[in-house]
């Protein structure tokens, strides 16, 4: 009876999307995080990451990555870059807090599906390392959180970093109506994805 009950658990939770604090628990159970706790959604705002420079400074450069934009106004913008490719905007819309879950839905110029051209999350949990006070990374809970129990192996640490967006800014309501602008008028090519479609 007693090795029944957590296979029980576990057939339980195959297909089935994972709590804020689901998340938070199977990531520590590889290695020591925190859940960020937030007053309100706008402590969130900032420039997330695939490429942080802790993550570079341990594998030297990277080839491309993706930087998650969550502005203050509750908008975001999701863009991707290689080192053949510029800087594209890929998925945009808006982000709330729901749950304890920052949560992504593209708005209406969003006219093909993101998720056929980059496999990433729509639902993210908030979580920093232990130390780390003023951390903040956005692990995605759908796919990431799964690879990363997959493939913590001997460093759970580092594969934590290597399928986390990392805080490496944060964005200010002052600050934010310029710097969406500037991204929109460098990285909006909805061109390349129409191009695609045919």
């Amino acid at each position: 009876m007693k090795t029944i009950l957590p296979l029980l658990f576990l057939i339980a939770q195959v297909g089935t999307a994972p709590t804020a604090r689901e998340a938070v628990e199977r990531i520590r159970a590889k290695t020591p995080v925190e859940a960020v706790v937030v007053s309100s959604a706008e402590q969130l705002a900032g420039r997330y990451t695939s490429a942080p420079k802790e993550k570079e400074k341990r594998i030297g450069p990277v080839m491309g990555g993706f930087d998650l934009h969550l502005f203050p106004d509750g908008t975001f913008v999701f863009c991707n870059w290689t080192d053949i490719s510029p800087l594209t905007v890929f998925d945009k819309g808006a982000w709330k807090l729901v749950e304890g879950l920052v949560t992504l839905t593209s708005d209406q110029d969003i006219t093909w599906n993101p998720s056929d051209y980059y496999n990433y999350d729509r639902r993210y949990v908030a979580v920093r390392r232990s130390p780390a006070e003023e951390e903040s990374l956005l692990v995605g809970v759908d796919d990431k959180l799964p690879y990363f129990e997959a493939k913590a192996g001997d460093d759970p640490g580092f594969m934590l970093l290597v399928v986390a967006l990392k805080r490496e800014a944060t964005i200010d309501r002052a600050k934010a109506a310029t710097l969406k602008a500037r991204l929109m008028k460098k990285a909006w090519r909805p061109q390349l994805f129409q191009e695609k479609a045919k």
